[in-house]
């Protein structure tokens, strides 16, 4: 089923139940009836009133270098480097020999062992295997060696999007697909780039994609600026240019202090910046579904994904050290109702960063409009497939379908209990469902 027609479908619903008769006011919800419309779209029955929605965990490690000579940098890595090729790196920073520092990562919610490894100023690797539970980390008991044919990665999270807030959705999470991740530069303590991976836009009408650093302010920050001084926005035409108010690279919010990073205006200009652009006309070009399907059509096609690197210079490099992916809070703005609306993960669905709008919020729990996956290759729902369809039939039978649905392995059972399934992203039902790498 296209976007379209769900969307109309759900405005017939929200209209009817919410009693909305004009469209340009912004204060128009009862919210008994609001309630009503989001329990009759949800795909789950029950919600756990637990949910943070949060897959993932923070962890604070000291580290020791009690071993090895000339010692320069100390990594917390996802894999063994003298066994592995390719190694996320969660957090790095520079040590000397005997010293001790302290570095923050995060990990799935379900990891249960780590990599440290210190590195000699000659490439050599001091390797130790140790549980996410432990805090003090050392080399008494490690392996050494010079890893061959490395290639080291920045930890990397996806974040996946449904783009209507404050309507339901239709739960297959893919308005928008966006890889996020952290590159520390221990040559250059105050420096960490962003990399950023726009990989699908499931909807047919423009979205604008910003990221909040949490835990520093705008004044936190030297500079923000691209690898290649170029941006997703480049040669942007005008009829796109009203959905943000400020469209520089590195900007403050509502309140002065927000540091704030705009990725782009427009997320369908961001991944086919080459169509032909029409001024004149009512519509700027056509927008497409960009990777929601497995063939392309007149509606639905596959491209290459955008990509840029934002390299972010702080004043100090403590706060540098001390970011990770947790400090994101990536969120898209579209237009709602003669207003614009901020899309944000659960935690900070309220944060109104760069509009103010008018919205009430339910007290027990709904469905996120964002969620924060904790891994890079997450195989998203294709459009038209829930993420996972969970519901008690007449027959005391469970109804369920979707892309993410395998037993054990179930979203809507990490829905229903938020310490249970905590891997469903791991296990799509299908593979026909979802986009495979």
């Amino acid at each position: 089923m296209k976007k379209t027609v769900c969307l109309i479908s759900s405005l017939w619903v929200v209209v009817t139940l919410l009693g909305i008769t004009s469209c340009h006011s912004n204060d128009l919800y009862d919210m008994n009836q609001y309630e009503k419309y989001l329990d009759l779209n949800s795909p789950v029955d029950s919600i756990d009133i637990r949910h943070q929605w949060v897959l993932s965990a923070q962890h604070l490690y000291r580290i020791t270098a009690n071993t090895g000579k000339n010692i320069k940098v100390a990594m917390i890595l996802s894999d063994n480097p003298l066994a592995n090729s390719t190694v996320s790196v969660l957090n790095q920073t520079t040590i000397s020999d005997g010293g001790t520092v302290s570095l923050p990562v995060t990990t799935p919610v379900t990891q249960t062992i780590l990599y440290a490894a210190l590195v000699d100023q000659d490439g050599k690797y001091y390797v130790t295997q140790f549980p996410v539970t432990q805090t003090d980390v050392d080399f008494k008991s490690s392996s050494f060696g010079f890893p061959s044919g490395l290639t080291l990665k920045p930890q990397t999270y996806t974040f996946v999007f449904e783009e209507n807030y404050p309507l339901a959705g239709d739960y297959d999470y893919n308005d928008l697909v966006v890889r996020m991740g952290i590159d520390k530069h221990p040559d250059n303590p105050k420096q960490i780039t962003l990399d950023v991976t726009l990989q699908a836009v499931g909807c047919t009408h423009q979205i604008a994609g910003l990221v909040r650093l949490l835990n520093c302010t705008y004044n936190d920050i030297e500079s923000v600026t691209t690898a290649d001084g170029k941006t997703f926005d480049d040669n942007l035409p005008n009829g796109s240019k009203e959905l943000l108010n400020n469209t520089t690279t590195f900007r403050s919010g509502q309140k002065g202090t927000e540091a704030i990073i705009t990725l782009f205006n427009d997320a369908h200009w961001a991944m086919n910046s080459s169509q032909e652009v029409t001024e004149n006309s009512g519509t700027i070009y056509k927008r497409k579904y960009y990777n929601t399907s497995i063939s392309s059509t007149e509606d639905f096609e596959n491209r290459p994904y955008a990509t840029q690197k934002y390299i972010i210079t702080f004043k100090d490099a403590e706060k540098a050290k001390n970011f990770t992916l947790e400090q994101l809070d990536p969120f898209i703005v579209a237009f709602y109702n003669s207003g614009r609306y901020e899309t944000h993960l659960d935690n900070y669905k309220a944060a109104q960063v760069i509009y103010p709008y008018q919205v009430e919020y339910r007290i027990d729990k709904t469905l996120p409009w964002a969620l924060m996956i904790p891994v890079e290759r997450f195989c998203y729902p294709l459009e038209g497939i829930q993420i996972g369809f969970r519901k008690l039939t007449q027959t005391g039978v469970y109804a369920m379908f979707g892309a993410y649905v395998t037993r054990r392995h179930s979203f809507g059972e990490w829905v229903e209990d938020c310490e249970s399934n905590l891997d469903w992203y791991n296990y799509p039902t299908d593979e026909n469902d979802v986009w495979i790498f």
